[in-house]
């Protein structure tokens, strides 16, 4: 609970330097005196063996400090561990770290635990494992002799906020949390009126003025669990959130924008002569554009350094280009400036990679926004490029970009949103192809998988990023999941066809054993088609109602044949399914060829856009219930009877070895007749 509120209600942009230590004082006075209720907890709430009592947040813009206090009841001893541990993050170069209180309340008595000398201060950097850097000093405690039914109450401020935002306060917190809580207090104090916006919540502030200061004060009760669904899509604000801002417009925004990327410095000769060396060896503007992307992504390594205001402001291009690395805002400073160099048109642009949509209904803020691009303009025609994404092919106009939605561009007199559509498909088509040798025994598979566009980057990064040996491994436990002993009979190869975005794998398998034991009918075995590429794409939903939106993986194509000789005649059934659901396309056929003794698997998988409504979801479930009766195809026979031979879809079931039979005692019977005939006629002779 603690961590979620910390994260939302202070943005943290942070340095390397200054003073680290934690400094004792008293509770400002100008904070609002919240009081908590230890009655009303339901037992029914508790996890872990903790209970918030009350999370008070209140903010004093002027003097740009935050207060924080945490009361937290210990319900079962296995609560002690977690309330026992206070970790609060901050920046030592803008901001001041301050504790008022830890206070153990057990019965009557209230014993006091604080004592800074008790705190060790230590640098931990959380996004390392993504080569992001922030330079955010934890101030970590323990308090000692805490017990079940304590109940645990600390109060601490944090002074300084971001000087990039020169004084223009924006913010977003919640009213709610993942866990029910016993109130929620936030109070902000501002010398003007700003605007607020609630999401998920009817409650407005109380509006006061206090000391020719604006008091908004939001207060929510016994807020209940959230019920997180799965596949919610990322955009979707679950919590009771308050949004407030300063900034009136995305002009603003905007404008903001242009100061923090304004590059003072002349470029220099360096990297002059790098922008001129791709002018000059490249006639066709698209294809200077594709070169000066390839040099940023492949050349310029991604590592941020994000302390202080370096968490919004870039480097400047002539840093980033000596020192090889940069993070997003620098990659897309350093690009943009290469391509005006060149006379062409480039902005850089801001976006949220997981609001999407949602970041239009949020007040303006440039704290809103996660990621920076770029977005270029060719003959009036507007492109789009991240070049954070290394090892892209395709040409200037066909280069993947992801499904980011909407973007601020950083261009002067800019009042709102790019809306970006992609363009890509992001197709798989695999063809597997199975030689069955003898039923009861193995089969040898091979498989060929085309990637394009986004897919085939992803591919072209893994070949590049491991060794065809391990990738050998990987791919036979990729199998052996489905079938038993597996073994290569070569190394996958590849073919890259960079400029086209196309990257092709073949792959060639001896299967030692394809059939298993079926279950679900006694004596017969089994050998079970699936067409892997499709396993997880959608969503496959556990109950009948439900209240969020279900994410959808969009845009993607999935085409996936199966091949199948057989070493005998099988009694396969043609048969095809069709399904347009509102939110995916998806085409299943079954093929049999009775001279080749082979059978033909087909499915197509489209999706259609990124996610399913409330009102769509009935029909979702009937239609994911047709695609799932099909992704197994199941060919089986009796364990000892080789010659009686079936198939099934479905659980009908053709018995081809029965008219076999049938036909094989006729047989046998005309012979008999015959015999018989010969026999008597001989004889008949012999006795004239």
């Amino acid at each position: 609970m603690r961590n979620t509120f910390i994260g939302l209600l202070v943005t943290f942009c942070f340095s390397l330097q200054i003073h680290s230590q934690v400094i004792k004082a008293a509770e400002p006075t100008w904070i609002s005196k919240v009081q908590y209720s230890n009655s009303e907890i339901d037992i029914n709430d508790v996890e872990a063996g903790t209970y918030t009592l009350l999370f008070d947040s209140q903010a004093n813009i002027p003097m740009q400090t935050v207060y924080h206090r945490f009361v937290t009841k210990i319900t079962d001893n296995v609560g002690i561990q977690n309330a026992s541990n206070i970790n609060v993050s901050y920046d030592p170069t803008y901001q001041k770290l301050k504790f008022h209180k830890i206070n153990i309340i057990r019965g009557d008595a209230v014993i006091n635990k604080l004592n800074v000398s008790n705190f060790q201060v230590m640098r931990r950097e959380l996004n390392a494992e993504n080569h992001l850097y922030d330079g955010s000093l934890s101030a970590v405690m323990n308090i000692s002799d805490v017990r079940t039914d304590d109940v645990i109450d600390y109060a601490y401020s944090i002074t300084g906020f971001n000087p990039i935002h020169k004084n223009k306060f924006s913010h977003s917190f919640y009213l709610s949390d993942f866990e029910s809580v016993g109130k929620v207090n936030a109070t902000l104090l501002s010398k003007n009126e700003f605007d607020y916006k609630s999401f998920n919540t009817s409650k407005e502030p109380a509006i006061s003025k206090e000391n020719n200061l604006y008091k908004y004060q939001w207060v929510s009760t016994n807020t209940k669990a959230l019920d997180y669904e799965d596949n919610t899509p990322s955009w979707k604000l679950l919590y009771e959130t308050i949004i407030v801002s300063e900034y009136n417009s995305w002009k603003e925004v905007v404008d903001w924008g242009l100061d923090v990327y304004h590059i003072k410095d002349n470029i220099d000769a360096e990297l002059q002569a790098k922008i001129d060396d791709i002018d000059s060896a490249n006639k066709d503007i698209g294809d200077k554009i594709k070169a000066t992307l390839n040099f940023v992504q492949n050349d310029i390594r991604y590592l941020g350094l994000e302390s202080g205001i370096g968490a919004y402001k870039p480097f400047s291009p002539n840093q980033v280009f000596k020192q090889r690395f940069g993070d997003c805002k620098d990659k897309s400073l350093l690009m943009t400036t290469m391509l005006k160099k060149m006379g062409i048109e480039a902005y850089p642009m801001l976006v949220n990679t997981s609001l999407k949509h949602t970041i239009k209904e949020f007040l303006p803020s440039p704290k809103f926004f996660d990621h920076c691009v770029v977005k270029v303009i060719k003959d009036k025609v507007g492109y789009y490029y991240d070049p954070t994404i290394s090892n892209q092919g395709g040409d200037y106009d066909s280069t993947h970009f992801p499904d980011y939605g909407f973007g601020l561009v950083i261009k002067k007199d800019n009042e709102g949103f790019d809306e970006i559509k992609t363009a890509s498909e992001n197709k798989i088509e695999i063809q597997e192809e199975y030689t069955i040798m003898e039923v009861g025994k193995g089969a040898n598979l091979k498989v060929t998988t085309t990637y394009y566009e986004s897919e085939a980057d992803n591919m072209r990064n893994y070949f590049k990023n491991n060794s065809i040996g391990s990738i050998k491994k990987e791919y036979e436990r990729f199998y052996s999941n489905y079938y038993y002993n597996v073994s290569s009979v070569n190394p996958p190869k590849f073919e890259d066809n960079t400029y086209g975005n196309v990257f092709k794998v073949y792959e060639e398998y001896l299967l030692d054993s394809i059939w298993q034991p079926m279950p679900e009918k006694e004596n017969h075995i089994a050998v079970n088609f699936i067409p892997s590429s499709l396993i997880g794409t959608l969503y496959v939903p556990t109950k009948d109602q439900r209240e969020a939106e279900v994410s959808m993986i969009y845009p993607i194509i999935r085409e996936h044949k199966i091949n199948i000789s057989l070493p005998m005649d099988w009694g396969i059934e043609n048969d095809k399914l069709f399904v347009n659901s509102d939110g995916f396309y998806y085409e299943w056929k079954v093929g049999y060829d009775k001279a080749k003794k082979e059978i033909d698997l087909y499915y197509y998988l489209e999706t259609q856009k990124d996610h399913i409504t409330k009102d769509e979801y009935k029909q979702y479930i009937q239609d994911i219930k047709k695609v799932d009766q099909t992704t197994g195809y199941y060919i089986f026979i009796p364990e000892n009877y080789a010659a009686l031979s079936l198939s099934s879809k479905n659980g009908d079931v053709i018995f081809n070895g029965i008219i076999a039979i049938v036909k094989i005692l006729l047989i046998i019977g005309v012979i008999i007749v015959i015999t018989l005939f010969v026999f008597w006629y001989v004889n008949k002779r012999k006795a004239h």
